[in-house]
């Protein structure tokens, strides 16, 4: 875009805000769209919708608004989604916090700054408008100048009083004609406080309830001078900003009982006490976020029963999917330089695979029962089991995930690897680095260490896994292309299939084949390669690699045996790593790996896999 194409599209975005009108005028544009009218709930659930849906691979509705922000959390959202579906029609939900529970590092904040950014950019839409009493702090609805008697007649939906800011600027600035009220189009904004507020709850004894609900004083207010009102009414408070949008509490639990008091009363009967004479109405939807203790222990205070029934709770466990995992590091790294040019492409799947790990319920049946579970939640189905089985797995683990090792810990690990690692930063030196760091994890016990050297052995023997793959497909001549090419059939006989299921499907086929898809399920599978290869999340990535069950189909049928592959691995070793480059390896990284594959996966005894993680 050329500069000055730039400049003036911020021109005319800031032009918008000086858009005004009468009440009266203000009036009949309602008439004409309604949804002017709409309350916050409203406002947000029409902002989510705008951005679209689509189907998933399992059937799952997927939110676009989420896509590229949130991994692996689709069911949660989903729950979201419908919170404000069911808000939004005004039904009783609405006057319930919206309580989100997680560790640190789940995702909580980047839901919730994803909806706050989002409900931003739709203000700025003609379906997302806003319009508020010009020179109201708390941007006042218009329709409630209208007297509740009266209301009726309107059409549309009018709830609450005229908060006193707007109260006294009708009487002492527009002498109670509401005709002659302005009224302006606002725009929210996070940065400036306008249609959200965020509130970090800190130290109950050194708190102030004027930090969320500001302060009246009725001394400053003078008749001849309307600029009083904003001395007399210092509507600056957290929940005063979020009026009409969004308030996001963090940590609530750590709030004093007079901050809960005020929530109570704001969620249950839409009004907060200002720290000063009087109340008001406030339309806003309130989001909370806390950890699972102090969750727990308001539960089991039998004074917070008032409170806890005013909560819909959503838990945010960490993700239990590799492939997610992997697209977390992979977002929280974009722009970031790691320190050094060669990274191994299986470093972050086995960071993210030894943090999975960690966030496991063990099923029993040692290492290869944890492996099995660790595949089957990364949606790898084969012959150890499918969707149903780990369907029943997460039934019978509630509340997994909700510990281990979060997001943050492996990235802070990794850049600590990047600078100290000389050569490749390949899955042995991450593994090393994520023990390493181990005991300078806060709240690491030393008892603990014989489970962690039992999951970073694991995690080295799912390892040995990704080494032999890489190794099967360095043996296959231009491998990437080759299934790139296998996945573009596929796609074009799916977007065949969909059209007219009787069309011939040679290469689905043979996938379907080569996995065991049995034919009760073959509608499901295409169904789901559909929509993996129509998912807006998805688009950017190789084609072959959209749906796990499909690269591994891709590879069943292009890649060696591993036996044919290791017969030949001390002999051509060196072809191996050119391979490996021409598919991208940075040099040592693709020598790393050869040699690896040499020492550790040919010419072995038999027997007990050895650890180095004692």
């Amino acid at each position: 875009m050329e500069p000055k194409d730039l400049l003036d599209r911020i021109k005319s975005r800031r032009g918008e805000a000086t858009h005004e009108t009468t009440f009266a005028k203000y009036l009949e544009m309602v008439q004409e769209d309604p949804s002017l009218a709409r309350l916050s709930h409203a406002l947000i659930a029409d902002m989510i919708e705008s951005e679209g849906t689509s189907t998933g691979p399992e059937g799952e509705e997927i939110f676009n608004l989420f896509a590229g922000e949130l991994f692996g959390h689709d069911h949660i959202i989903k729950q979201v989604a419908d919170y404000f579906r069911a808000a939004g029609r005004r039904l009783d939900v609405r006057k319930r916090v919206l309580l989100l529970v997680g560790p640190p590092g789940s995702g909580k904040s980047t839901l919730v700054n994803t909806l706050k950014s989002a409900l931003e950019r739709y203000t700025h839409t003609e379906a997302g408008r806003v319009y508020a009493i010009k020179n109201t702090q708390m941007h006042e609805d218009p329709l409630r100048l209208i007297p509740n008697d009266m209301r009726a007649e309107i059409g549309v939906h009018i709830e609450g009083d005229l908060n006193p800011e707007a109260r006294w600027l009708l009487e002492h600035v527009y002498d109670g004609d509401i005709g002659k009220v302005l009224v302006e189009r606002i725009f929210f904004s996070i940065s400036e406080g306008r249609g959200f507020g965020t509130f970090v709850a800190t130290d109950p004894r050194s708190e102030n309830l004027r930090r969320l609900v500001g302060e009246v004083d009725m001394s400053a207010l003078d008749p001849a001078d309307p600029s009083s009102a904003r001395r007399g009414f210092l509507f600056d408070g957290e929940l005063n900003a979020a009026h009409r949008g969004m308030s996001d509490l963090i940590e609530i639990f750590k709030m004093d009982e007079r901050f809960l008091a005020v929530l109570l009363s704001l969620s249950q009967e839409q009004m907060v006490k200002t720290s000063g004479p009087g109340t008001m109405y406030s339309d806003q939807a309130i989001i909370a976020q806390s950890n699972l203790a102090e969750y727990n222990e308001l539960i089991e205070n039998p004074k917070a029963v008032a409170m806890a029934d005013r909560l819909v709770v959503i838990k945010v466990p960490f993700v239990m999917s590799v492939g997610d995992e992997v697209r977390i590091y992979e977002k929280m790294l974009a722009g970031a330089d790691l320190g050094r040019r060669d990274v191994s492409p299986l470093a972050l799947k086995t960071a993210a695979t030894f943090a999975v790990l960690t966030r496991l319920d063990h099923p029993g049946g040692g290492q290869k029962g944890l492996l099995r579970k660790l595949r089957l939640y990364d949606r790898r189905f084969g012959s150890h089991g499918g969707a149903e089985d780990a369907d029943k797995l997460r039934d019978e683990n509630p509340n997994e995930g909700m510990s281990g090792l979060s997001p943050r810990y492996v990235i802070n690990r990794l850049s600590q690897a990047a600078g100290a690692t000389k050569g490749c930063l390949d899955g042995l030196a991450v593994m090393q680095a994520l023990w390493d760091g181990l005991p300078q994890r806060a709240g690491f016990d030393e008892d603990e260490r014989a489970r962690w050297s039992e999951l970073l052995a694991a995690t080295e023997a799912e390892y040995r896994e990704m080494v032999k793959v890489e190794m099967q497909k360095a043996s296959v001549l231009d491998y990437k292309t080759s299934a790139q090419n296998m996945a573009k059939a596929i796609k074009e006989e799916i977007t065949e299939w969909v059209r007219s299921p009787d069309e011939a499907t040679p290469a689905l086929r043979r996938i379907e084949r080569l996995l065991d898809v049995p034919q009760y399920r073959r509608q499901a599978f295409r169904t789901g390669l559909n929509a993996s290869f129509e998912m807006k999340g998805q688009r950017g990535r190789p084609l072959h690699t959209r749906h796990p069950l499909l690269e591994e189909g891709i590879n069943q049928a292009l890649l060696p045996s591993w036996n044919e592959v290791a017969r030949g691995l001390t002999d051509h070793g060196e072809s191996l790593v050119i391979s490996l480059r021409d598919a991208g390896w940075r040099k040592t990284c693709a020598q790393n790996l050869v040699e690896y594959a040499q020492a550790k996966l040919i010419n072995r005894k038999g027997g007990k896999e050895e650890s180095d993680w004692d």
